[in-house]
């Protein structure tokens, strides 16, 4: 049979068009994480990556790109294909203290990434090990204050979560403290473990289990009221007023990712975050499911950007 040559010269089109609108996902989706195994944005990408796949027929792999307070993992994400088979687990490092502490970024945190939602708001809380004497928020800043530059407090990583409330602490209380950063919770817990640290400003998830074991020891929560999480654990805010650090995690894909794909990525997220069983696992590592929707997440990136950026500044913190 022999084909009109108008149809032989539309099958590269038609090819095209059928290719573009291949089912998605078509094969399985790699969720970046910024920081090392072990810490709590690890955690919780290991708890939702599952509850993903489920929804969305397709294995969901972890894959951890620590380093440079989460940079490696957003350049990674930057530069990816914007197909949907590539998110990160975005936390509020790269996308809204690093664009004004780093003279350079590899990506643009405003125009690289496409938000999908934000997932919950973790806990933070100040910690030392048992074997240091303080009891309280309080003692410890008298000790930082009797003993100025001294004290080691270690974070997570330069722009991290924990970096801002140790940046924040100092700020609001005047103490002088050694900064110890990690590329992770993770990697810290061995050096805090072994008392070669006074104390770190961290997240609930990796320090709450080990305060139950009697390790260390939580002085406060990072923030202006108890949390349900911790409720006999008094907040920093009554030693530090103005004190007030929630970290969050969402989910970010490439800029240029299809609105569809992004539109089922938040539908799959939130109804993962709606499962009973989810929330009670989110719940055990102290963080609270808390989702926006793709717009409100962008405004809250830009509102969170406007509010880290005069303190960090402040406090002369830079990376070349």
């Amino acid at each position: 049979m022999r084909l009109p040559r108008r149809t032989l010269l539309a099958w590269p089109a038609l090819a095209g068009t059928a290719q573009a609108q291949a089912p998605w996902p078509g094969r399985p989706i790699r969720l970046l994480v910024g920081f090392a195994p072990g810490g709590a944005n690890d955690i919780v990408a290991r708890l939702l990556a599952p509850a993903l796949a489920a929804r969305l027929g397709q294995p969901v792999v972890v894959e951890n790109r620590g380093g440079a307070g989460g940079n490696i993992a957003a350049e990674v994400l930057a530069n990816a294909a914007p197909d949907g088979h590539t998110l990160m687990l975005a936390t509020p490092g790269p996308l809204t203290v690093n664009p004004s502490i780093h003279r350079r970024l590899p990506f643009d945190p405003e125009r690289s990434f496409a938000p999908v939602a934000q997932l919950g708001v973790i806990l933070d809380v100040l910690a030392v090990p048992a074997a240091r004497p303080w009891q309280s928020t309080s003692e410890f800043l008298a000790a930082a204050r009797a003993r100025p530059g001294e004290l080691n407090v270690s974070h997570s990583g330069v722009g991290s979560g924990s970096h801002v409330g140790i940046v924040l602490l100092r700020s609001l209380t005047g103490i002088e403290v050694l900064e110890v950063p990690y590329s992770g919770g993770g990697p810290m817990m061995a050096d805090f473990l072994s008392g070669k640290l006074d104390a770190t400003v961290g997240t609930a998830p990796v320090l709450v289990p080990l305060a139950r074991a009697g390790r260390i020891r939580i002085l406060g929560v990072a923030q202006n009221e108890r949390s349900p999480v911790l409720p006999d654990v008094p907040p920093m805010a009554d030693a530090v007023p103005g004190y007030d650090l929630r970290s969050w995690v969402g989910l970010i894909a490439p800029a240029g990712t299809p609105a569809a794909v992004i539109d089922r990525l938040h539908e799959a997220a939130a109804a993962a975050l709606a499962e009973p069983g989810i929330v009670a696992r989110f719940h055990q590592q102290a963080t609270e499911p808390a989702v926006k929707d793709p717009a409100s997440f962008a405004r809250m990136l830009a509102e969170e950007r406007a509010r880290w950026a005069p303190l960090m500044r402040a406090a002369n913190v830079t990376v070349e």
